[in-house]
C-alpha cells in the first residue's frame, strides 16, 4: 500500500492511497464467488453458475460486486493508513476520488480534518489588558438591604379600600366601546397601584376599591389606550419588616446584629465586583489570544459546536423548527469560530506548560468550597458525586490554573469607576 499526504489547508490533509491488485486478488475473489454461490441462474439451480451463464453473470454483476468490494476495501484500508501515518482525524473524513476494477489496483483519495499546528504569541514578553474596577458605594448596601427587606416581607389584606403602593388582586376584562371583548379577559392577576399601567389617572380611578368591587379603568399600554373592566378578588397592602437584629437573624440564622448582615452583604458586594473585575481580565486575556493567534478553526469541531447549541435549545424549545435552527447557526457562526478557537489554543498553552489539576487540588478547593457555605456542605458533597459535574468542577479548575499561569505574563490596566456606573448600564444592583 502506498500513502501520500497533502495538506489542503491548516486543518485539512487529503491522504492518497494506492493498494496494488496483488493484495486484493484473493479477497476480490472471495467475494466475486459468495456473490456467484447466492446467484441463482434463469432455469438453473442457486450457485451452479457455468460457461454462458458464467459469463452474463460477469457481465451483469460484476460492477456491483467491484462496489461492494472497493466500499468495504476503503474502509479497512483507510484505517491502516491513519494508523501507519500515525495521524489523528477529528472527524469521519470525506471520499473525494475511487476507482476500482478487477485486476487493477485500489485507488482512492479522502480528505480528514485535524487540530491545526499552532503558532502561539510571544506572549512572555508581557501584554497588556485593560478591565475595570467597580468601587462599591453606601447605595449598593442599601439596595441590597430594600432587596432583602421586599423578600422577607409580608402581606395583610385591606378593608377600607386601596391606595397607593397597595396591591390588587384582580380579574381584567378588555372592553370595546363599554361591551366585553371575547377572548380577552385575563383572569386572577396581580396588579400594583402607583406602578406600571395602574398609575397616573389609572390610579385616581381604582382608588379606594374594595373587595369583591368593579370598576372600568382605562389604561395606557405601550402609548395605546385599552378600556378594562377591574373585579377585584383581594386588596392587601405589603408589610416591609423594620431592619434590626431581628431581621438580620431571619435573613441568616446565626448572624446576631444588622451590623453583622450588613458587612456580610459589603462582602458579597465587594465579592462580586472582584468576580466581575477577575473576569474582564480573563475575557482580555482570551481576546489577545485568539486575536494574535493565527489560527483556522476546523469545520467540524465549529458544527459540533452548533449541534450542542441547537441541542440545548431544544430542551427547552421541543418545537424548535428547521428555520429557527438555521437562523440560530448563522447567529451563531461567529461566536462558535471564536470559542472553537479559544478551545484549541487553551489546549495548546496546557500541554505546552503542562498545566494540570491533582486531587490534591480538587480536595482543597472543595474544602474551601464548604469552608465559606458550611450549611451547603451536604449539597456541594452530593453534587460532585455526578461525573458530569466533577468533569465540569475539573474543569472550571483547569481554566482557573491556566489564566492563574498566564497572569504572570499580563500587565493590567485597572480603570476604577463608581458603582453607580455600572448600575446604569446594568440596572439597580441587588446584592
Amino acid at each position: 500500500m502506498k500513502t501520500k499526504v497533502k495538506n489542503k489547508n491548516s486543518f485539512t490533509k487529503e491522504i492518497s492511497v494506492t493498494v496494488p491488485w496483488k493484495n486484493l486478488k484473493e479477497d476480490y475473489q472471495k467475494a466475486f464467488d459468495k456473490a456467484k454461490d447466492h446467484y441463482t441462474p434463469p432455469g438453473g439451480r442457486k450457485g451452479k453458475v457455468f460457461g454462458v451463464q458464467l459469463k452474463l453473470f460477469k457481465k451483469n454483476y460484476t460492477p456491483s460486486i467491484e462496489a461492494q468490494f472497493s466500499e468495504n476495501s476503503v474502509n479497512d484500508y483507510y484505517r491502516k493508513a491513519i494508523a501507519d501515518l500515525k495521524l489523528s482525524p477529528i472527524n469521519q473524513g470525506q471520499i473525494t476520488h475511487l476507482t476500482f476494477h478487477e485486476g487493477e489496483d485500489l485507488v482512492f483519495k479522502i480528505e480528514f480534518e485535524f487540530k491545526p499546528e499552532i503558532k502561539l504569541p510571544n506572549y512572555k514578553k508581557k501584554f497588556k489588558v485593560s478591565a475595570i474596577k467597580y468601587i462599591p458605594s453606601k447605595k449598593d448596601i442599601d439596595d441590597s438591604l430594600s432587596d432583602l427587606q421586599n423578600r422577607f416581607s409580608s402581606m395583610e389584606e385591606v378593608k377600607d379600600g386601596a391606595d397607593k403602593e397597595h396591591f390588587l388582586f384582580v380579574d381584567l376584562q378588555e372592553l370595546d366601546s363599554g361591551s366585553p371583548v371575547i377572548g380577552k379577559k385575563i383572569e386572577k392577576q396581580y396588579v400594583r397601584l402607583g406602578f406600571g399601567a395602574f398609575k397616573n389617572a389609572a390610579l385616581k380611578t381604582m382608588k379606594g376599591i374594595k373587595k369583591d368591587e368593579q370598576r372600568n379603568v382605562t389604561i395606557d399600554i405601550e402609548g395605546k389606550k385599552v378600556d378594562y373592566q377591574v373585579f377585584v378578588h383581594k386588596v392587601e397592602k405589603q408589610i416591609i419588616p423594620k431592619l434590626d437584629n431581628k431581621f438580620a437573624a431571619t435573613v441568616e440564622p446565626g448572624l446576631k446584629t444588622l451590623k453583622e448582615l450588613k458587612d456580610k452583604i459589603k462582602d458579597n458586594i465587594n465579592q462580586s465586583f472582584e468576580n466581575e473585575h477577575v473576569k474582564e481580565i480573563n475575557n482580555g486575556i482570551i481576546n489577545y489570544f485568539v486575536d494574535k493567534t493565527k489560527l483556522d478553526a476546523p469545520e467540524s469541531m465549529i458544527q459540533n459546536y452548533l449541534d450542542h447549541i441547537i441541542e440545548n435549545n431544544k430542551a427547552q424549545q421541543p418545537n424548535l423548527t428547521k428555520d429557527q435552527e438555521e437562523e440560530m447557526r448563522n447567529s451563531g457562526l461567529e461566536g462558535a469560530i471564536f470559542n472553537v478557537k479559544w478551545y484549541l489554543i487553551k489546549e495548546k498553552i496546557i500541554n505546552d506548560e503542562k498545566i494540570s489539576v491533582s486531587k490534591e487540588d480538587i480536595d482543597n478547593k472543595t474544602k474551601d468550597l464548604i469552608k465559606r457555605e458550611p450549611q451547603n456542605e451536604k449539597s456541594i458533597k452530593d453534587f460532585l458525586k455526578n461525573p458530569e459535574n466533577q468533569q465540569r468542577f475539573f474543569d472550571d479548575m483547569l481554566s482557573e490554573k491556566l489564566f492563574d499561569f498566564i497572569k504572570d505574563y499580563v500587565n493590567v490596566k485597572v480603570n476604577k469607576k463608581k458603582s453607580d456606573e455600572l448600575r446604569k448600564s446594568k440596572g439597580d444592583l441587588n446584592g
